[in-house]
């Protein structure tokens, strides 16, 4: 007898804590609406987790209305086949009267290519570029010890595809001024080139305030000589606002 009021008063204890204890343990916080919005961050700078959960695409960064500046650098190969044999291009050749290739092909001179761009749509940019050579070229003779830096100015569109959120391919399509003061063994200058150029690559942007890519290009002038050139590259370039 001296157990069962213990054990009775036990009992209750339990049986009254027991809904307490249950519905404590069915407490679930609800998950949020919009984690990037819990977070105060942009959406399009999160990672998977915390992309919106409504079924909506990420947002795509884009270079809509802002100016650029990039910079890259370039090597590359070319041919150049020259309208008179009596030029010099860069290579000889015994079999001809001249003594002088008809068709001289070379690595190209590296150059160092800066340029100023703007966003006009999602999708455009328009720039030009500015061409500076970091290695001499050819002289007028075999026999020159030392020939002129590229010198060129290529206004030109980009057009983006195959866009993801941060990566996309591009092509941009340009016309081509070359500087170039070449000479012939007189010392007159033999004037500037006119051509087209394209690029090709892979666009990576890490922010929308700057990004980087990779890419190859040719480029085809004929007013002086027919020159093609072929060439691979990486950019940087950085945007505001």
């Amino acid at each position: 007898m001296r157990l069962v009021a213990p054990t009775g008063v036990l009992l209750s204890l339990v049986l009254w804590m027991s809904p307490t204890r249950a519905r404590a343990e069915v407490v679930v916080e609800p998950p949020p609406d919009d984690a990037g919005s819990q977070l105060g961050a942009d959406p399009k700078l999160l990672g998977p987790a915390a992309a919106p959960k409504n079924g909506a695409p990420r947002p795509v960064l884009t270079h809509k209305g802002q100016v650029q500046v990039s910079v890259r650098a370039a090597l590359g190969l070319r041919a150049i086949a020259t309208y008179d044999s009596g030029v010099y291009c860069g290579a000889t050749d015994k079999d001809t009267s001249s003594g002088y290739a008809p068709v001289c092909t070379s690595r190209a001179p590296t150059t160092l290519n800066f340029e100023l761009g703007f966003g006009v749509a999602r999708k455009l940019d328009v720039f030009v570029e500015l061409r500076l050579g970091l290695e001499e070229d050819f002289g007028a003779l075999e026999t020159s010890k030392a020939g002129p830096r590229l010198v060129g100015l290529s206004p030109g569109v980009r057009y983006f595809y195959s866009e993801g959120q941060r990566t996309k391919l591009f092509s941009t399509g340009q016309l081509a001024f070359d500087f170039t003061a070449y000479k012939d063994p007189g010392g007159v200058d033999r004037g500037n080139d006119l051509g087209i150029r394209n690029l090709n690559g892979l666009w990576m942007d890490f922010a929308r305030e700057y990004g980087a890519y990779v890419y190859f290009g040719e480029t085809a002038t004929f007013a002086r000589w027919f020159d093609l050139g072929l060439e691979v590259g990486i950019g940087i370039q950085g945007r505001y606002p």
